[in-house]
């Protein structure tokens, strides 16, 4: 769990918010800056995945409280359209114009658009049952793709000239936008053309659709781009890279990364996923036996950020527009950039040794262990074994738990199965969390009528675990299983 409660967050900011004339909080004046005003602010979404009358709202909702807090610029991240149908790229974009006429802010004040394409856009229709479809069917739907003619559809939605890769300035700093996949071949003569016109000493900013490889979230994730954003930017200690595709939530605190340059993942303001391997994860890898556990229904995850730029420091808070609530602490990088990393990989792993996740004294007491029958993710009745405990308590926040059902043999444990666990709401702010993690083994998994105990131990998102708590030694299987009662 985050060692931070929302409304102690609230009562800090109360005293000093103001008001927007929409009725909404304004966070600017409130972020440990005295009220002071930003050089720059700028709202930040990605993969919004806007399909027919879907996500709509969610994207108006976003730019509406975005607008509340008086930003010069919205960055989008790419997968706009879902389909890549041109239809809804219009959608989002008579959305843009519902919420910011001509461009415009609060005060008639310009705004501007940091919108790239990603793989969704361009080639999105290609999804799911394309090839299964007659030549004439593919042919109809391509005629009514953004990819049939990207410029005209860029400048009909955006009103503006389409490049593969641009430049921006917006109040003096400079903004980079590479569309997918264009970025793959031209990033680095771009970079390399265009490094005599930014200024070494301020900060500037880049976006593509696809994480720089071995980044923010660790040498793999979900889509990255092997390499080729972090070749072209590491020459640029002062660039900040926003990118999505993963749909890896805020709450990983391994979304930001410095080393070269800064890398920090968007999130997904349509629905958020796991990494591969958990128990209760997002995917059911094929070398894995059947999971026990459903997935949790994270399309609660919409998430953005508030970037605010200062002479010192920038600020970035994470939100989801689910709740309307802060997803943690916020991200602070101070400046010059290259000054100091308090977010480089091996500053927060020495963090996480030092103040490893840790459960509460007693929360041993607290775990339960029950038999019964349920359902496995292919949706087979199988007996199972729940374990069931309390959340770690503190030390830095806990990404998942590793659960293991052991043996201790004199001088050796042997370990009979083990399983990595998320907690079921892992998207979501401190104050959304369940007040207990479950695992489930199946019963074929564990040994029957041995002594055996479960170990469960809190991990970090860098891999830095906590204090392991027991229960005690027991036989399973010594008794069928009953069926779980009919709700």
């Amino acid at each position: 769990m985050f060692n931070f409660n929302r409304r102690d967050f609230l009562k800090g900011i109360a005293a000093t918010a103001a008001f927007s004339p929409f009725g909404g909080m304004k966070l600017f004046a409130a972020d440990g800056d005295d009220g002071k005003t930003p050089n720059l602010r700028f709202g930040v979404v990605s993969d919004v995945h806007i399909t027919v009358a879907h996500n709509v709202e969610t994207w108006e909702k976003t730019i509406q409280w975005f607008k509340e807090q008086d930003v010069d610029a919205v960055l989008v991240a790419g997968d706009i359209a879902d389909r890549g149908l041109l239809s809804e790229l219009k959608d989002f974009s008579d959305s843009w114009y519902k919420i910011f006429p001509d461009d415009k802010g609060l005060n008639g004040k310009h705004v501007e658009k940091i919108f790239v394409c990603g793989n969704h856009d361009v080639e999105g229709f290609r999804y799911g049952k394309w090839k299964q479809r007659s030549k004439e069917d593919q042919d109809k739907i391509f005629q009514r793709t953004v990819i049939k003619d990207l410029p005209a559809a860029w400048d009909l939605c955006f009103h503006e000239e389409f490049k593969p890769i641009y430049a921006k300035q917006v109040k003096g700093y400079t903004f980079i936008g590479g569309h997918f996949s264009f970025y793959q071949k031209q990033l680095g003569a771009f970079m390399e053309g265009y490094k005599s016109k930014i200024d070494p000493n301020m900060p500037f900013f880049y976006t593509q659709h696809q994480q720089p490889g071995n980044t923010n979230y660790g040498p793999w994730c979900w889509g990255n781009d092997n390499g080729i954003a972090t070749r072209a930017l590491s020459p640029f200690p002062n660039a900040i890279a926003f990118t999505g595709h993963s749909h890896y939530p805020l709450t990983d605190e391994s979304g930001i990364w410095q080393g070269a340059f800064t890398s920090i993942g968007t999130a997904s303001l349509r629905y958020c996923i796991s990494r591969y391997g958990r128990e209760n994860g997002n995917w059911q890898m094929k070398d894995q036996p059947v999971l026990q556990m459903a997935q949790p229904n994270a399309h609660e995850g919409r998430h953005g950020m508030l970037v605010s730029v200062y002479d010192d420091h920038i600020n970035i808070k994470r939100r989801e527009f689910v709740f309307d609530e802060s997803l943690g602490p916020d991200w602070n990088l101070p400046l010059p950039i290259n000054k100091e990393q308090p977010y480089s990989r091996e500053r927060k792993v020495q963090e996480g040794l030092k103040n490893p996740p840790q459960f509460a004294e007693d929360a041993a007491d607290q775990i339960t262990v029950t038999e019964a029958v349920g359902p496995n993710r292919s949706k087979v009745e199988v007996p199972q074994v729940t374990v069931e405990f309390p959340p770690a308590a503190t030390g830095v926040h806990t990404y998942d738990y590793e659960v293991r059902a052991e043996r201790a043999m004199h001088d050796m444990v042997r370990i009979y199965s083990s399983k990595r666990v998320l907690p079921d709401k892992f998207f979501l702010g401190p104050d959304r969390q369940d007040k207990t993690v479950k695992c489930v083994f199946a019963l074929s998994e564990l040994p029957v009528n041995a002594n055996l105990r479960f170990a469960i131990t809190p991990i970090d998102c860098f891999g830095c675990a906590g204090k392991t708590i027991y229960t005690k030694e027991m036989k399973l299987g010594v008794k069928p299983a009953e069926p779980k009662p009919q709700q």
